[in-house]
């Protein structure tokens, strides 16, 4: 189960290009099989953050 805080790794299957630089975090806990996560080093103003499937994610 991924809680809030976790940090995790978009599985090398499901990365676009570039992913694997980032450091990825979940910003609520894992719900229904699906989370929403987030880079935390983009340098953006605003993070984008993506809801997706526990499946395609590890724990670090």
């Amino acid at each position: 189960m991924i809680k809030k805080g976790d940090t995790v790794v978009i599985k090398p299957e499901w990365r676009d290009p570039g992913d694997e630089g980032f450091h990825w975090i979940a910003l609520e806990d894992e719900d229904g099989g699906r989370v929403r996560i987030a880079p935390t080093d983009t340098g953006m103003a605003i993070e984008p953050n993506y809801v997706v499937e526990t499946s395609m994610l590890e724990n670090e």
